[in-house]
């Protein structure tokens, strides 16, 4: 079964809003792992195009956390927290022939969400790495006091029996040989 990540908004403008240092690195050994396999990869970066005082504001945004060499890897912008939003991750998915997606990067409550329940809903596997996904939210945003924010989206994801979701560690194990 052909393999693809997806790498969803690791840009400075969401990165930058807290500390997120263990989840970047998290995404960064998922990477590696990809690209140790030569498996293909897509960065996805989010713009906005109506808040102008958004970090995200697409005449200002920023580059992509991770340096993407653009004959390596594809970069796909989207302005809606679903990738698939811009019909060109299908296309692409679909020209690599690839059957089962990995997701990580964030926000895992917004873009990993909705591109992960789209993702299933266009006929791919879909693993969500949860600890390789992060949020700049807290559970004071919401005003919903002790809530773990990946492990509730991690856990609603497998619940629905369509969406596996795995840590680091347990996709290392089944994914990484």
């Amino acid at each position: 079964m052909n393999k693809a990540l997806i790498v969803l908004d690791v840009q400075a403008g969401i990165v930058s809003q807290r500390d997120v240092t263990g989840t970047i690195h998290a995404i960064e050994s998922v990477i590696r792992d990809f690209e140790a396999r030569n498996e293909p990869m897509v960065f996805i970066r989010h713009l906005d195009y109506e808040q102008e005082g958004s970090p995200l504001f697409h005449t200002k945004v920023d580059n992509l956390r991770f340096v993407v060499d653009s004959g390596q890897h594809q970069v796909v912008d989207k302005s809606k927290p679903n990738a698939f939003s811009n019909p060109a991750l299908k296309s692409w998915l679909r020209d690599h022939q690839v059957e089962h997606i990995f997701i990580i990067g964030f926000n895992t409550e917004y873009c990993c969400l909705f591109t992960a329940i789209a993702a299933e809903h266009e006929g791919f596997k879909v693993t969500l790495i949860e600890d390789a996904t992060g949020t700049v939210n807290t559970a004071e945003t919401y005003e919903m006091p002790g809530l773990d924010i990946q492990d509730f989206i991690g856990s609603v994801l497998n619940w629905s029996g369509c969406i596996e979701v795995l840590y680091v560690d347990e996709y290392r194990e089944l994914y990484s040989k």
